[in-house]
């Protein structure tokens, strides 16, 4: 039997249950509401943020800026209030339309003195000068020298200016980060990077021997010309002035004086308005490999004093053309550049001791140094100065033809005859002895365009062995064997001191 009391509690059971489970599937359906309608939402501002997404917004990402840039932006902020743009007005009272010129240039003095490349302003009829502020000002010349293309102008200004510091560019390497600063095409302020490409370049005629350049692949253009090339130090280590272009405009190769030129080009013209150089009156070449063994020298020392100037101090104190210059005060010459620009550096009244050989023999010589003229220089011939007392021989048809090529090379290619007492009289040589060329072949071993025998020279001797008449000249050269270095001595015109200017000469070859 079931108590009815149990009985009440098992049939009320069920209606309990029942009740929970309702409200448990109401709690369900509630939550399934409540998250689709969040579903739906986050589905609406999907889309909207969508919708939105074609829009550009700036990043608030920190940077790190690389060392680099951060290096060339210190740079070319310290150094732009320094450069200046050049406005030149070129020509005089009788040029209708002067015409407009450009360029650039770098404050050195806080007075106003700014270094530039002499072109920028060489034709100025007037010179205005930009600052970095907009404020224009009137410049004047304060000296120009034309052998290194660098020029000093000043503005006058009440308030001291910004100056660039100067560096050192001995200190330079082949690899070192540089900028340069300046208005290529009219672009003022523009800044461009590179580095140090090569270092002593030569890019001008052989009479440019006062220009030896830093080389830079920071792009330099016209319109650059005497702004500052910059190391990472903000210093100026060099002014641009050139470009190698094949098309007119910047193709890589840039080239910049060293500041170790312009300083000491700076400090002479505010000095004394202009540059003075040591001169000691000579015209050099390189040695020929067969005068260096010829004459026991060392390989790469010496140069060759090919001709003296009219009335040289070098003449006058017994340098002859055609002796090998090995040093001068107890430094060493490898080549006619440096003897230059040691010549150039000597202070001008003072002497200087040139150590030199003359036929196999070293000597020294005590020379005063003067002042170099304008126009002349101590170093490599200049191929556009002819000497109208010797005309070059040329091809005259059959007398050149290569039928003849092989007898030449046998016998150097020269024709001479002896010389007579009458024609050393007319000459300035009464008493001298030798054979003088009355042709010169140019397919022989004796001619070489500018610097080889020439017509009426005198050849007096050969391999030290003396030459008095045409008959010793053709027995030293059936003498000469092959393989064997020749030099030949001659005298000749124009080279010398004295109203007749004779002196002597050298030519060298290797027998075939």
């Amino acid at each position: 039997m079931i108590d009815a009391k149990d009985r009440g509690r098992s049939e009320a059971a069920p209606t309990i249950s029942l009740a929970r489970h309702n409200r448990i599937v109401v709690m369900l359906a509630a939550m399934c509401c409540l998250s689709t309608g969040i579903a739906i939402g986050l589905g609406i501002k999907g889309f909207s943020a969508n919708a939105e997404d074609n829009r550009l917004t700036a990043s608030n990402a920190a940077t790190t800026p690389d060392a680099l840039s951060v290096a060339f932006t210190k740079v070319a902020g310290s150094v732009e209030p320094t450069v200046v743009h050049i406005k030149v007005s070129e020509g005089d009272e009788r040029t209708l339309m002067p015409r407009e010129g450009a360029g650039s240039g770098v404050i050195v003095n806080p007075s106003g003195f700014i270094l530039t490349n002499q072109h920028v302003i060489a034709r100025a009829k007037t010179i205005k000068v930009k600052l970095l502020s907009g404020v224009e000002h009137e410049a004047r010349i304060v000296g120009q020298d034309l052998e290194t293309d660098l020029a000093v102008i000043r503005i006058d200004v009440r308030e001291p200016l910004p100056a660039a510091r100067m560096g050192d560019s001995e200190k330079l390497k082949v690899g070192d980060w540089v900028l340069a600063i300046g208005s290529p095409f009219g672009l003022e302020q523009t800044v461009t990077a590179g580095i140090i490409s090569a270092r002593d370049r030569v890019t001008g005629s052989p009479a440019a021997v006062f220009q030896q350049f830093l080389q830079t692949d920071a792009a330099i253009n016209p319109g650059n010309s005497g702004g500052p090339l910059v190391n990472l130090a903000g210093e100026v280590i060099g002014i641009n002035t050139q470009i190698a272009t094949t098309t007119g405009v910047y193709n890589g190769i840039g080239f910049a004086l060293p500041s170790s030129t312009a300083i000491e080009i700076y400090n002479q013209i505010i000095a004394n308005g202009r540059v003075r150089r040591g001169f000691i009156g000579v015209q050099l070449a390189e040695l020929k490999p067969q005068l260096t063994r010829f004459y026991g020298i060392p390989e790469g020392e010496g140069v060759l004093l090919e001709r003296l100037t009219p009335d040289s101090p070098a003449g006058r104190a017994g340098l002859q053309a055609g002796d090998v210059i090995l040093g001068i005060n107890g430094q060493t010459v490898k080549s006619s550049r440096e003897l230059a620009h040691r010549a150039a550096a000597l202070p001008v009244g003072s002497t200087a001791t040139v150590l030199y050989v003359r036929d196999g023999k070293r000597s020294s010589a005590s020379v005063k140094i003067e002042e170099r003229p304008n126009g002349d220089t101590d170093g490599t011939k200049n191929s556009s100065a002819a000497d109208p007392a010797h005309p070059r021989a040329t091809p005259r048809g059959p007398q050149t033809t290569p039928d003849k090529l092989q007898q030449a090379k046998q016998e150097i290619g020269l024709s001479v005859r002896t010389l007579t007492q009458e024609r050393a009289r007319a000459i300035g040589i009464e008493g001298a002895s030798g054979a003088i060329v009355t042709d010169v072949d140019p397919f022989g071993l004796a001619f070489d365009r500018g610097s080889g025998a020439q017509i009426g020279d005198v050849v007096i001797s050969i391999n030290h062995k003396t030459i008095r008449n045409a008959e010793d000249y053709k027995r030293a050269v059936n003498e000469l064997k092959s393989g064997e270095d020749v030099v030949v001595k001659l005298l000749r015109k124009g080279t010398g001191i004295g109203p007749r200017q004779l002196s002597s000469a050298l030519i060298s070859f290797t027998m075939p």
